[in-house]
């Protein structure tokens, strides 16, 4: 399988299985038992690994949302505990995510090995989330490692995403209302007046493709036999996550 093919095949779905354990009971259970609750559990479990920072550096690391809606996230965060233990909570709640959503699949220490060597090739540029994601433990569970290997390539993902978007020349609302409707930028914090879509589509078609330049170059870390086991891997996660 060629880089391309595989950052092609694995883009979506990478993507879109966040919402499947950022939802997921196991890491509810998890954040909760360590004291968090509200928007720490995105907000603070996502933005964790930048450790005490101040809330403008969280804004810019999460990048599409409004800034207010960051700000009282992490702030709530703070008033319930570290961002660092809420990080680490996100991960263990990742780690059960996985094993009991799709630790029955076979390949997963396979998996989970060549997402690593990706993830240590490929620098942080600009990508405080990834670099945060990429330095915490990995687990000896295969599952968990392989749980915790998707959400840093989720961030890795989303980091190149956010140089295209800049280089195309899109401001954060610019960049959701391009692809979604304006109740997803809402849900990003938002408000009306929103841009109309038409005039920002290729702009964001050009950032997409950015984006996939630039994980088919991450993907040139490992062989064409462990990218497509990244590929089928993925794809199998993702059918069970988000069907």
């Amino acid at each position: 399988m060629t880089p391309e093919e595989t950052a092609a095949a694995t883009g979506m779905p990478i993507a879109a299985m966040g919402r499947s354990y950022y939802a997921a009971d196991a890491v509810g259970q998890a954040l909760g038992e360590a004291g968090f609750s509200g928007m720490a559990r995105y907000i603070g479990a996502r933005g964790g690994v930048l450790g005490d920072v101040a809330s403008d550096v969280v804004v810019s690391g999460f990048a599409l949302f409004h800034p207010a809606m960051i700000e009282a996230g992490w702030n709530e965060t703070k008033g319930q505990g570290s961002p660092a233990d809420a990080a680490a909570a996100f991960a263990a709640g990742i780690g059960n995510w996985a094993a009991d959503t799709f630790g029955h699949l076979d390949g997963l220490g396979g998996f989970a090995a060549a997402a690593r060597m990706v993830i240590d090739a490929t620098e942080p540029m600009s990508q405080a989330l990834y670099a945060g994601w990429r330095a915490m433990p990995v687990p000896d569970d295969p599952a968990a490692a392989a749980g915790l290997a998707i959400q840093v390539l989720r961030e890795l993902r989303f980091g190149f995403h956010v140089h295209g978007l800049s280089a195309a020349g899109l401001t954060p609302v610019e960049a959701i209302i391009a692809q979604a409707n304006p109740q997803h930028a809402q849900f990003f914090g938002w408000s009306e007046p929103f841009p109309d879509p038409e005039p920002l589509k290729s702009k964001h078609r050009r950032a997409e493709e950015i984006t996939s330049d630039r994980m088919a170059e991450a993907y040139e870390a490992i062989d064409a036999d462990q990218r497509a086991l990244v590929a089928a891997t993925i794809r199998a996660v993702a059918e069970i996550t988000t069907g």
